[in-house]
Formats: structure tokens, C-alpha cells, sequence
């Protein structure tokens, strides 16, 4: 159940549709939020796809699975934790309508980890949903997943009751009409559907939002309960809570804590002879640094260091549970933060918590050696060594505190450029802290006050997300905040289309990728044209009669792929980029289309 090296999920995998169905909606939640990560996403869920080196650098592939995604989903993060890309990209841009930043009151944080996703194929309908500990970035730590499979019935099912009010709370935060209306019609169609592991061992599941509404507190999860053994596995811990649940245990109860080095200050040494503590091996986690010492290693070193979320219990009556989800083992999240955990009863039958232990020390096999396991136990505090931490929280909180203020910009044309004015309510200003504010397609950084003016913006450079830095002397902060703009012309999102599709030749090679059949291999026959080349994205000779043959597939078995072909074409609205020959063509065979698949001719 737990071998790391073996029981593992792809995130790509777990989104991407199964086969003969395609995406038709997905609701996703997250703390902390990449952008550049983000990406993956759609071209999991709508191309099928994981982004690696290859695909990320196909501007095409990527541009393709924004736009077929633009309508499709929607994602909600906690405000002020969207980190700063490493690359300014107009496709950025794209992503605007699909992101929600959630702002709660009174320092509370926004910290689920899930995703709904609705797909349709052959007139049915397919549910799956994804219960992480894993934000949606590129980190590299610990973490747990669990997915669902859900199909709709005629009897109506109370389980999901909880799952429902949790997606009508995202829906009141949606600003966009069309999708707060798709949100909720999904929610309605989920007292109709039923969610299972697809293993006999579990024997039910409970979905356990917190924070939403007063009912849905740590009581109603019944994990803070007496219990005869627990395994607690979380990356932050605060030391009421731990005590808490070791409160709670029956007499001789035995007790685990896997968590981060770093927490073990704020436990006690009583605490530890209670629990039986162990962290990670410096090993494991400074392992790329231990393997990658050349001067050629790569610039992205990570640590790894446990996420995951975990609770295994066996209660005073013998019931075995697992909670797994967003909540770590802190006063905060469950007392106030939105979290989400899934509840799974797993059958007596010969389960021990011990079997869990053993197969996360490596301890399944006959012969034992102890230096296979990634853990080590802790049987001391060890002495608190100051650290940084404390100037980052605080920068932290105040662009956090930013996001808090009610906020809007608007664009005013100013000779060819455009100039920016955005509001703050100045309560929400730091007064200790240096904030600036730049728009994130560029621009110069501007002081935060209650008025801002950014000057001389290109239209390539509007957006709604914005560079926000905290600085304290020499410490710094960086992150992207989202802020309604009025007044961006409507020909912003052409203008990022003509960015990369910037001439005929890269026009053509679009169309040819969006009429193939497999998108994956048309991005790989384009990426090893391209590296022959080492010029560019051109269209060579010997693809005419390739495109030729996609257009009269394409009239004949899917129609509407030259419908999108029409939308990209009315988006461009260039003769220099769009052939005109090309146009006499694309003609011919899209009133084809229409005659022949519908029997009327096209608008």
C-alpha cells in the first residue's frame, strides 16, 4: 500500500481522460500554485499528454492545450501564493479566466488539494475524483494521493452531501458567470453518483471538508476520538494538536509521528517518549545534492522532504480508518483553515498499522537492512537554531494581507501604449514592509500605495496577474497576485495567438498539429523537424499533401476540428500569416463538411 518505491501515481496520468472520453469540465484546488505547472494540466486533461522537455519547449502543443481548456476548468489557490514564473510568458495570459485566488478572513488559509473532473464519451458520463496532500507545483517531496471513480445511477446517494456543499463554496467564489454556473450544475448532478476505490479493502468513504461551514469542523471527522493505535504522517505540526491526539489514546495505545526535522523543535521530550518520532534521513533529503555535485548538474536542485498528510487509527472499537488529504497535524488546520480530507474504513481482516510502518521503513523483506530505510528516529529536541524563517512569514503575510484588500484595476490607451491605475484600500498596506508591484507580462515595479500608475505598457504586457515583491533590508519575497482589470481590449488573447503563430509557416504547422489524430506524435515529428532545422517551426514541402490528407480526414470523420480551424483563423485575422490559398482551400472543405455532416451549409 505504501512502498515508496513502488506504490506511486502520475499526476498526468490521474487527470488525463480514460480512453473514448474527453474532458468536459474539472474543478481543481491548491495552496500554492506554479503557473508554468499549471500548464500540465491542460495538456493532461484535454490532449492527454504530460508535459516533458520536449512538449514544453512546442510553443504550439502548449498554445493548443490552452485553448481547448479555456472554457473547461477552473481552478481555486490560496491568495498570495502563486510563485513568480521563472520565464515571462504571454501564455500566461490564457490561464486568467481559469484561476481563482480565495482570500479568508482573519489569517486563515485556503489549503485543499483535490480535483472533480466530469468526462463524456459515447453518450456517458465519467467521474473521477483526486484527494492530494500535494500542492500543484514542482515540488519534489512526499506526497499521497487517492482517486475515485465515480458513475452516475438512478438512486440517489446522501455520501457525496458533504462533497456537494464543498463545490457550491467554490462556486460563490467564481467570478466567472459561465463557469460558477457549470460548477454548480456538476454539484447537483452529484447526488446521483457513486464514488469507489475499486479495492475491497476499503469498505466506505466519508469526504470531510473543513472550514466551509460551522458543522464541517474536526468534530464531524471523528479522527479526534479515543483510539488504541495511530500512525500521524505530516510535514507541520503544532504541539496543542500532537498533544491533543496523544490525550486521547487508550492505556499502552501506541503511537507514531512522521513529520520534518524541522518540527521536532516544537515538540518536548515528553512528547517523544510518548510518540515514537521519526523524520527523514539527511540522505534522502539532501539526496540530489549528494548526486549531483558535477559542474554540470542542473540549476533545479531540490530537497525532499515529507508532504504527505496521513492518519491511520484503530479506534476503542476496533475500527481501522485512513484519513488522507490537506490537513497537517496543526492547530490551524483544523481550527479554521478550508481543508479537505477523505475518510477510508478499511476491513479488520488482517490489516495492522504496523504493515503500513513496515512498508514505508522497508521493512517487508525477509532479510532487513537498515539502511534501505529513509527514516530515522528522533528520541530528542534537538537544540533551536535561528533561522530566517520568521522575516519570510512576515513578508509572506503581507502580500497575503494585499490580496485581503478589495482591489481593481483598469487600463486607459495612452497613444499606442496603455497605462495601468489599480486601487488598494491602504489599511491592507504594510506599513513596515517595502511592497512593489509590476505587471507580470513587464513593466517597471511601482510602489504599492493606494493609488499605483504603471506607464508605457505594450498590449502583449496587459493581464490581470502582477509581480508583487515584500522586501526587509536585504530579504526578499516575490509573488503573483491576481487583480480584476477592466478596460484590457478584447484583441489582448489574438495578440498572444500572433506572439507564436507569427508567420505562415508556423501557421501551417498549427493547423497541421491540430488536424493529426495524435497529437503527441505530431509534437514529435515537429520537435525533430525543428532540431534538424535548428531554425525554427517551418513547414517543409513534403507536409502539403500531409495537411491536404488531415483537412478531407478531418471533413469526413471529425468536422469539428475544422470548426476550431475557422476559429483560429477569424482570431488571426492576417493575411500575412494566413495564406490566402490557404483560406481557398480550407473553404472548399469545411462547406463540404457542413453539407455532408449536417445538411445545411456553413454561416
Amino acid at each position: 500500500m505504501f512502498k515508496p518505491a513502488e506504490d506511486r501515481l502520475d499526476y498526468a496520468s490521474i487527470l488525463a481522460p480514460p480512453v473514448g472520453y474527453e474532458c468536459e469540465f474539472a474543478v481543481g484546488t491548491t495552496y500554492s500554485l506554479d503557473l508554468e505547472a499549471l500548464i500540465g494540466v491542460p495538456l493532461a486533461l484535454f490532449l492527454g499528454e504530460e508535459m516533458d522537455e520536449t512538449l514544453s519547449e512546442n510553443p504550439i502543443y502548449i498554445l493548443e492545450a490552452l485553448r481547448k481548456s479555456a472554457d473547461k476548468f477552473a481552478l481555486f489557490c490560496e491568495g498570495g501564493q502563486i510563485k513568480v514564473p521563472n520565464k515571462a510568458n504571454p501564455v500566461f495570459a490564457l490561464l486568467e479566466s481559469s484561476i481563482f485566488e480565495v482570500a479568508l478572513k482573519n489569517e486563515k488559509s485556503f489549503h485543499p488539494k483535490v480535483w472533480l473532473i466530469k468526462y463524456t464519451g459515447g453518450g456517458k458520463e465519467f467521474y473521477r475524483f483526486i484527494v492530494l496532500s500535494r500542492n500543484l507545483t514542482f515540488d519534489r517531496s512526499w506526497d499521497a494521493a487517492v482517486v475515485l471513480k465515480g458513475e452516475a445511477s438512478g438512486q440517489k446517494t446522501l455520501k457525496n452531501r458533504p462533497l456537494i456543499e464543498f463545490l457550491h463554496y467554490l462556486r460563490e467564489i467564481a467570478s466567472d458567470k459561465k463557469k460558477r454556473k457549470i460548477i454548480g450544475s456538476i454539484a447537483d448532478e452529484l447526488s446521483h453518483v457513486h464514488f469507489q476505490t475499486e479495492d475491497k479493502r476499503y469498505t466506505d468513504i466519508s469526504f470531510l471538508p473543513l472550514g466551509i461551514d460551522e458543522k464541517y469542523d474536526k468534530a464531524s471527522t471523528d479522527l479526534f476520538e479515543k483510539y488504541n493505535e495511530l500512525l500521524v504522517f505530516s510535514p507541520f505540526l503544532s504541539k496543542n494538536t500532537v498533544l491533543e491526539l496523544d490525550g486521547l489514546s487508550q492505556k499502552n495505545g501506541h503511537k507514531t509521528l512522521i513529520t520534518r526535522r524541522s518540527e521536532i523543535t516544537k515538540l518536548t521530550n515528553e512528547i517523544l517518549a510518548s510518540f515514537e518520532c521519526y523524520c527523514l534521513k539527511d540522505t534522502i533529503v539532501d539526496g540530489e545534492d549528494a548526486i549531483s555535485e558535477s559542474e554540470n548538474a542542473p540549476a533545479d536542485l531540490q530537497k525532499q522532504d515529507i508532504h504527505a498528510k496521513l492518519y491511520f487509527n484503530k479506534t476503542k472499537h476496533n475500527e481501522h480508518n485512513i484519513y488522507l488529504g490537506s490537513a497537517n497535524c496543526s492547530k490551524s488546520a483544523w481550527d479554521g483553515n478550508v481543508e479537505f480530507m477523505l475518510r477510508m474504513k478499511y476491513n479488520k481482516r488482517g490489516f495492522r498499522i504496523s504493515q503500513v510502518i513496515d512498508e514505508l521503513f522497508c521493512r517487508s523483506d525477509k532479510e532487513y537492512d537498515e539502511r534501505h530505510n529513509p527514516f530515522e528516529r528522533i528520541i530528542a529536541v534537538p537544540e533551536v537554531i535561528p533561522d530566517q524563517d520568521d522575516l519570510q512569514e512576515r513578508m509572506q503575510k503581507a502580500i497575503k494581507r494585499l490580496c485581503r484588500s478589495k482591489t481593481n484595476a483598469r487600463v486607459k490607451e495612452n497613444n499606442g501604449k496603455y497605462d495601468l491605475e489599480i486601487q488598494f484600500d491602504k489599511r491592507f498596506i504594510a506599513n513596515d514592509i517595502d511592497l512593489t508591484i509590476a505587471a507580470l507580462g513587464g513593466g517597471k515595479p511601482v510602489k504599492v500605495e493606494s493609488t499605483v500608475l504603471l506607464f508605457g505598457l505594450s498590449l502583449l504586457e496587459l493581464g490581470e496577474f502582477y509581480i508583487v515583491e515584500a522586501r526587509i533590508g536585504e530579504d526578499k519575497l516575490r509573488r503573483v497576485i491576481k487583480i480584476r482589470t477592466e478596460g484590457i481590449p478584447a484583441e489582448r488573447d489574438s495578440m498572444v495567438l500572433r506572439s507564436i503563430i507569427k508567420d505562415r509557416n508556423t501557421f501551417l504547422r498549427y493547423i497541421a498539429f491540430l488536424l493529426s489524430d495524435d497529437y503527441l506524435l505530431a509534437a514529435l515529428e515537429q520537435a525533430e523537424q525543428k532540431a534538424a532545422s535548428a531554425k525554427g517551426w517551418y513547414l517543409h514541402g513534403s507536409d502539403i499533401p500531409v495537411l491536404y490528407e488531415n483537412m478531407l480526414r478531418a471533413a469526413a470523420r471529425s468536422p469539428e476540428k475544422l470548426q476550431e480551424v475557422k476559429a483560429i483563423i477569424q482570431r488571426l485575422n492576417d493575411q500575412e500569416i494566413v495564406p490566402p490559398e490557404f483560406g481557398k482551400l480550407y473553404t472548399t472543405f469545411y462547406n463540404a463538411s457542413c453539407n455532408t455532416n449536417r445538411g445545411k451549409r456553413c454561416d
